[in-house]
C-alpha cells in the first residue's frame, strides 16, 4: 500500500488520466496558471466573504428584491475589486494583456450580478412567507447561511484531504455539501461526471469524518445559476472506497498509471512527456 497524498480534485483526475493523476500528485509537476483558474479562485474567496457582511436577518421585510438586489450586489462587487487588486502578487498574473484581464473581471461582475440577484429572489419570497414565524432568525439563517464555509476535512491515517467550499443544516436533520463553479451545466439539471466524483469524494471524507454521510450534495452552477441536487448513496461511498483502494495497491511507477488518451490531451500541461510528436498523437489517438 503506497501513502501518496489523496484529494476530491486527484481522485477526481485519477478517474480522467492515471498518467496526469502521476506527473500532477506524485511527481508534483507544475502546471501553468490560467486566467480561468484565477477567477475560480477570487470567485470562491469573495462568495465566502460575502456571508462575513451581509446580514440577511436585518433585510426589511417590506423591501422590493430589486433593493435586496443592489445591496447584494455592492456588496459582492466591493469584495471582487479587491481580491482581483491582488493579481500579481496573491494571485498569479496569467492573463495576456490588460484587455483581457479587464474583459475577464467584466465577466465576472456579470456571474456575481446573477447570484444577488437569485439570492435576493429567494430572500425576499422567503421573507414573506415567514415575517410571522416565532423562529424567524434561526429559520432564516438555516435557509440562508452556511453551517461551515472552506470546511477542511482531513483523514491523516488514509492521507487523504479536502475542502468543501459550504455546508448547509437541513431541516429534519443531517447536512448538504454545496460546491461552486464558475462554469455552466452542460445539459439542464446535469452534473458532469468528473464534477459528481469530486463531490462523492467530499461524501466520503464527511462520512468518514463524522460517521454519516450528508443527505446529499448539490453542485452549484455560477454561470448560469443552476443548482443540481444528488442524493448520496452507499453506492456513491463504495464507488469512492474502490478509487482509493485501486490507488493505494499500486506501486508508485510512472508505467502503472497508463494514459487516457483523448481529444482532451491538448490541453494538458504534460502533453510534451506523453507524446513525442504531433503524429505520435494522432496516432494513439486514433488507436484507442
Amino acid at each position: 500500500m503506497n501513502s501518496i497524498r489523496l484529494s476530491a480534485s486527484g481522485i477526481t483526475t485519477y478517474s480522467q488520466c492515471q498518467r496526469k493523476f502521476y506527473y500532477r500528485h506524485i511527481e508534483k509537476l507544475p502546471e501553468k496558471p490560467t486566467p480561468q483558474k484565477v477567477r475560480g479562485s477570487i470567485t470562491h474567496r469573495v462568495l465566502d466573504e460575502f456571508f462575513n457582511i451581509a446580514d440577511l436577518t436585518k433585510v426589511p421585510n417590506d423591501k422590493h428584491w430589486h433593493e435586496i438586489w443592489k445591496g447584494f450586489k455592492g456588496i459582492l462587487n466591493t469584495l471582487l475589486e479587491t481580491e482581483w487588486k491582488k493579481i500579481g502578487s496573491t494571485y498569479p498574473d496569467c492573463f495576456e494583456n490588460e484587455k483581457q484581464k479587464q474583459e475577464f473581471l467584466d465577466d465576472t461582475k456579470e456571474i456575481m450580478d446573477f447570484y444577488s440577484a437569485k439570492l435576493a429572489f429567494a430572500l425576499f419570497n422567503k421573507l414573506k412567507q415567514m415575517k410571522n414565524s416565532r423562529y424567524f432568525t434561526d429559520d432564516l439563517k438555516r435557509f440562508f447561511y452556511p453551517k461551515d464555509r472552506e470546511y477542511k476535512l482531513e483523514l491523516l491515517e488514509q492521507n487523504m484531504i479536502g475542502f468543501v467550499d459550504k455546508t448547509m443544516s437541513l431541516i429534519g436533520g443531517g447536512v448538504a455539501i454545496v460546491d461552486y463553479k464558475t462554469s455552466k451545466t452542460t445539459l439542464p439539471h446535469f452534473i458532469s461526471k468528473e464534477d459528481l466524483k469530486q463531490c462523492k469524494v467530499y461524501a466520503y471524507l464527511w462520512k468518514a469524518v463524522f460517521g454519516e454521510a450528508p443527505k446529499h450534495i448539490s453542485v452549484f452552477y455560477l454561470r448560469d445559476g443552476e443548482s443540481v441536487y444528488y442524493p448520496i448513496t452507499e453506492r456513491d461511498l463504495e464507488e469512492i472506497k474502490k478509487d482509493v483502494d485501486d490507488i493505494r495497491s499500486k506501486e508508485v511507477d510512472k508505467e502503472n498509471f497508463p494514459k487516457t488518451v483523448t481529444k482532451l490531451c491538448d490541453y494538458c500541461d504534460y502533453w510534451n512527456l506523453c507524446f513525442k510528436t504531433r503524429e505520435d498523437y494522432e496516432k494513439q489517438l486514433n488507436t484507442r
